[in-house]
């Protein structure tokens, strides 16, 4: 069974992640958890988006336990209607409360509770860099030990046809580790996965040697899937990942996050970082 955690304060953009997180878990036998934080203060985004879900009624700022249960179980209800009796059997939804902040909670769980994925809605692309370090998805991905996946908000994927996957490699040994998660969750998809390698020269003998190398594993490994792989050389990492999107018609991300000392992480931005805050395709982050 596939265990999947969903953060949900009511907004827009988490219930855009609920409802992608349910379209993966419909197709395999799942486990979809609702994991609500409640901090001090709610922000603008759950005051309206509690509202929304009540019908438009008043939501008062002092938020009791009772009131988040029944929002959660009328949420849970509206998902199971829209689904068939197959689709029911092979799905279970429960709820997670917690008091706290979501970034520090999901953090917590990631390593008490061990999902296979957690699946967060993101706002928008292109934030100010005020609001994209202090993003809670951004410091999900980096402090979380589980795969993350972030949903845009603006996302127009069809997420009943997860048909091509880019994963970014450099052929380390953690990106067999995390292809290996990656294909677990997309099993039940008839997709292609784009293996790419982003480089600022031209690639040389080891660059080759490791391509080959991971071909070969695949190959044997993952018979009943099929995974292309490339070098592409540019220096313009941005420009390069948006005409690959473009030209293999891209409709999920993913990359391995490697860890990086603090010097590195100053003068090296994360690569996944400028991918979250730049595209609006899912970003699955599989951690080393």
């Amino acid at each position: 069974m596939v265990r999947i955690f969903v953060p949900i304060n009511f907004s827009e953009y988490s219930i855009n992640a609920l409802n992608y997180a349910i379209t993966l878990g419909q197709k395999i036998p799942s486990e979809v958890t609702l994991v609500h934080c409640s901090a001090p203060l709610m922000d603008s985004d759950e005051i309206a988006g509690a509202e929304a879900v009540s019908g438009g009624a008043e939501v008062s700022v002092d938020y009791s336990k009772a009131v988040i249960e029944e929002q959660l179980k009328k949420l849970i209800q509206s998902v199971y209607k829209r689904l068939s009796d197959d689709q029911k059997r092979n799905l279970r939804i429960i709820t997670h409360l917690e008091t706290g902040y979501p970034e520090d909670v999901l953090v917590e769980l990631s390593k008490n509770e061990d999902p296979d994925v957690i699946v967060m809605g993101t706002k928008s692309k292109g934030e100010t860099i005020k609001e994209l370090l202090g993003s809670v998805t951004s410091d999900v991905v980096k402090n979380a030990k589980v795969p993350v996946l972030a949903v845009p908000a603006e996302s127009s994927i069809n997420i009943e046809e997860i048909n091509n996957i880019l994963f970014v490699t450099d052929f380390s040994t953690s990106d067999y580790r995390s292809l290996h998660k990656l294909v677990r969750l997309i099993t039940p998809f008839e997709t292609c996965i784009h293996a790419v390698h982003f480089t600022t020269s031209l690639p040389d003998k080891y660059d080759k040697m490791k391509l080959e190398e991971m071909r070969f594993y695949c190959d044997r490994t993952y018979r009943n899937h099929h995974i292309n792989f490339e070098c592409i050389t540019s220096d313009n990492f941005i420009n390069s990942l948006d005409q690959v999107i473009a030209d293999k018609h891209v409709s999920l991300i993913a990359m391995t996050r490697h860890k990086r000392n603090v010097i590195s992480q100053i003068f090296h931005p994360s690569f996944s970082r400028k991918i979250l805050f730049h595209t609006d395709i899912p970003l699955l982050v599989l951690h080393e």
